[in-house]
């Protein structure tokens, strides 16, 4: 769920460019290596992590093979391309002047979108590689392999297999200082080539001109020549893919790179199989593995993972932990005593790993092991809960922070460390409590915090005895919520949660502890169905059992409601109705307009959540156009020749005739509240496998949103500009749907969604601004073959056109003001919120997850929200 506020603050993200500080000439180059990155990787990591670069719409790990057409020296650059994605990389090594004490250098490494940065921080050896996308367009490709496939009623079509191994040798020639000109006109260049429109694209990409039905080479220099050799290269690959036998000197760019790198040998673990870095499922399985943490690949031996290892903390002894961790991992796995004698001397000389760490920081009740949080008050923290036997805690924190005041906490006898502290004291007062979990409550918890920020709320639930309603008065009235009668009973099950949650608020306003707990009754209370008897007779849970775990969309409903029930609504002046106290903060007020069978029928609707339907990434923009436009109803795309041709008496051609009748709507808004929730509906149900799952699309979140194109006041004034938009949008539904369209046979291969793949069993509530992390699927097919690019341009330039139409349409502001989160499946995970605190004396974005209220930076999440 998205919260937007119409309150004008600072806005949501924030981000600032520092520039890279250069090194001087005369620093050494651990120094130097250090300014890139404070990991360093072996060769052969690094190689993997080269593989993992900018993997594009279509994540796969990149297959590297060298240009046979220009390998140079062995001084010189090496030019090698991804045989999936022809994205081509340029590496440039450049041998130091150092020694390097191991036995393979250690690179530092800085990966930025169209280059890549490493030098070894002992000898200054350096490797360089700068990308480039593919000489010839992905989609190029795909147009020429698409008009070149068999045909039934003509089989002498070309096909593109032919198609491509004459192109290949018309490249080829082209190479050399005597080519002559191609005839376009001979039987075999129109039996295996043929002269479309995809293939004139071709030859005006690769510089031939047309001359007198003839092609003319590109004049022969030597820029033209190394054009022409990327060109081939790129079309051998694309063999490669069709057929492998036919592809003769193409050679992975493994080999030779380490060979330069001195690593093309090194010292291999007995037990564990050879990794090839050319080989997609050895980089997959690599990808994410321990010894990826510590730099290394899996079948180095003991001593060298020893080697990195002590190489890395010496480096960056921040990273000191899950350097452990991982290094522990890799013991369990292969049993080594060499490497359980390396752990125990690491943890003799305190560097212990994250979860003995984390277990240190928990016992002063400081939550994400300190990050974020300063000396002085940390100091605070410490000092507020030391006890007897918390010195070897406190330990461990020192050892890991490296801080002197620390240091000489540790050395004052227990009895001398003061307990009251007033730095502690501001903390508590500038931070706001977490909520403890009593079983499965995260999604309350999450709820409860941004209700407490919500001031008009908070100090109604605070001051309930100034507005509450007394059902025992004489002359009080049943009143009607959501289309039912309320009675007093229904009152006094209301009113007792209110007393749960002013008890609750008070905490949160007063106590000084790292978080307060919700009562067992305020749970029970909310999710009882049966009335105040039901709830009372049901067993209070300890705190060993476990709620149910709800939608914080439904549970947030079941709130509202029953505070409306308990509190008094407003009255402005006798004789007037009844305003909600709480309603009036989110229901938005609307007319829909339904038109079937052409005749127009209006209906005025409230509504506190907007829920959109979210299947692919798209922006919060676009979902909330499609939820407010005219839409007419999904029509089934072409299955068949006659409907794409509109072949009448056809079955689908007939369906489509029907679908024209149907009801269209369209949504205006009469009057927006001061808070506006937004529910992104992620579960999707799956026709074949008759299962409900979780997409996983980014949704991306502007840092404003304007409603003024929906207000029912604006439509007559700005009609014209609306009808040009809605004829925009509407496009880009159609080229949506026909995204969707041209996903199906990519399904019947493996072929993944644009998005990222659904999770089965997962939850509609997600994360609403950063993409998933990127997941390889070994079934990812080539870029080149999608047949989506052409769409998804269409939409971008669609939605540039939009904003563009709309930039002086800002009066319906909204900011945003809290995300809610859910990490899991349908019926399980974690929910936490993050809520922007702009009372603060620099406005800043909190992370509430249970008793953890944590700062962070922009809103992210990784598990794609």
């Amino acid at each position: 769920m998205e919260v937007l506020s119409s309150e004008a603050s600072t806005p949501f993200y924030s981000t600032s460019d520092t520039p890279a500080t250069q090194p001087d000439d005369d620093v050494g180059p651990l120094a130097r290596a250090l300014s890139l990155s404070p990991k360093g990787l072996t060769p052969q990591r690094w190689f993997v992590e080269l593989a993992l670069h900018e993997i594009g719409l279509s994540p796969h790990p990149h297959i590297f093979y060298l240009n046979p057409n220009g390998i140079s020296d062995n001084h010189g650059a090496v030019n090698m391309a991804c045989s999936i994605c022809f994205k081509q990389y340029t590496i440039v090594t450049t041998t130091g002047q150092g020694y390097c004490p191991g036995q393979l250098h250690h690179f530092h490494s800085q990966f930025e979108p169209d280059s890549v940065a490493a030098k070894c921080c002992h000898c200054g050896t350096s490797v360089d590689a700068f990308l480039e996308q593919s000489t010839i367009p992905q989609s190029l490709i795909y147009r020429i392999r698409t008009n070149r496939r068999p045909k039934v009623n003509n089989p002498d079509h070309p096909h593109f297999h032919d198609t491509l191994g004459v192109l290949i040798r018309i490249l080829e020639n082209a190479t050399k200082p005597d080519c002559g000109s191609v005839n376009m006109g001979s039987n075999m260049f129109n039996a295996k080539v043929l002269l479309d429109d995809s293939s004139k694209k071709f030859f005006e990409r690769t510089k031939f001109s047309l001359v007198d039905g003839r092609l003319q080479p590109p004049e022969y220099t030597p820029d033209n020549i190394q054009f022409l050799n990327r060109c081939l290269f790129q079309l051998q690959l694309v063999l490669l893919q069709e057929n492998p036998s036919e592809v003769k000197g193409l050679i992975p760019a493994h080999t030779l790179l380490l060979e330069r790198l001195g690593a093309a040998k090194y010292a291999l673990e007995k037990g564990e199989k050879n990794i090839n870095l050319s080989e997609k499922a050895s980089l997959l399985q690599e990808r994410d593995s321990y010894y990826g943490k510590l730099g290394c690949v899996s079948d180095m031996t003991d001593d060298l993972i020893i080697e990195a290892f002590r190489t890395q903390i010496a480096h960056d002894v921040s990273a000191s932990h899950p350097l452990v961790d991982a290094l522990s991992e890799i013991q369990k796995k292969r049993r080594s005593e060499k490497l359980e004698i390396e752990i125990i001397c690491q943890k003799s000389e305190g560097i212990v790993t994250t979860a003995e760490l984390r277990n240190a920081y928990r016992h002063f009740e400081i939550p994400d092991n300190g990050e974020g949080i300063s000396t002085e008050i940390l100091l605070g923290l410490i000092r507020g809960s030391l006890k007897s036997g918390s010195k070897e805690n406190l330990r461990i924190i020192a050892k890991a922070r490296s801080d002197p005041e620390l240091d000489q906490l540790l050395e004052q006898p227990e009895d001398d460390i003061p307990l009251d502290d007033p730095i502690l004291d501001l903390y508590y007062a500038s931070n706001p409590v977490g909520l403890s979990n009593i079983g499965n409550t995260c999604y309350l918890n999450s709820l409860l915090q941004y209700m407490y920020t919500i001031k008009d709320i908070r100090e109604t639930v605070l001051n309930m005895d100034a507005y509450i309603e007394n059902e025992h008065e004489e002359y009080w009235k049943e009143k009607v919520i959501d289309g039912r009668t309320l009675t007093k009973k229904d009152v006094a099950e209301a009113k007792e949660i209110v007393v749960e949650l002013n008890k609750l608020f008070n905490l949160m306003q007063s106590a000084k502890a790292r978080s307060v707990t919700p009562s067992n009754r305020l749970v029970e209370l909310l999710l009882s169905t049966g009335g105040v008897e039901n709830a009372a007779d049901s067993t209070l849970k300890n705190a060993d059992q476990f709620f149910q775990q709800q939608d914080v969309s439904e549970t947030m409903g079941i709130l509202m409601y029953r505070l409306s029930t308990a509190f008094q609504p407003i009255v402005s002046e006798p004789g007037a109705k009844p305003i909600d106290r709480f309603s009036k903060h989110f229901y938005v007020k609307a007319n829909k307009t339904k038109v079937e069978e052409g005749k127009k029928r209006l209906i005025q609707e409230d509504f506190s959540t907007m829920i959109l339907n979210v299947k692919d990434d798209t922006s919060l923009e676009e979902l909330m156009d499609d939820y407010f436009d005219a839409e007419e109803p999904e029509l089934s795309l072409p299955t068949s020749a006659a409907v794409a041709t509109g072949e009448e008496g056809s079955k689908d051609a007939n369906e489509a005739k029907d679908a024209k009748d149907a009801k269209m709507i369209d949504i205006t808004v009469t009057e927006l509240p001061p808070v506006l929730q937004i529910h992104l509906l992620r579960t999707q149900f799956d026709i074949n496998d008759k299962t409900s799952y979780k997409t996983h699309a980014t949704v991306t979140l502007p840092k404003r949103i304007y409603l003024d194109q929906y207000l029912e006041s604006n439509q007559e004034e700005q009609a014209a500009r609306f009808k040009r938009m809605k004829l925009w949008k509407k496009e880009r539904r159609v080229c949506r749907k026909m995204l969707d369209f041209k996903k199906r046979p990519l399904y019947r291969h493996g072929s993944p969604p644009l998005s990222g793949c659904a999770e089965p069993n997962s939850s509609p509530q997600a994360d609403a601004t950063a993409p998933p992390p990127d997941e390889l699927s070994p079934n990812s097919t080539s870029p080149e073959a999608d047949p989506r690019l052409e769409d998804l341009e269409r939409i971008a330039e669609l939605t540039e056109t939009l904003k563009k139409e709309m930039i002086d349409l800002n009066d319906a502001e909204y900011k945003i003001h809290a995300v809610f989160h859910h990490q899991g499946g349908t019926n399980f995970g974690h929910y936490w919120v993050y809520i922007y605190d702009d009372k603060a004396e620099v406005p800043r974005w909190l992370k509430y997850s249970d008793d953890t209220v944590s700062e962070v930076g922009v809103v992210t999440s990784h598990s794609q929200c």
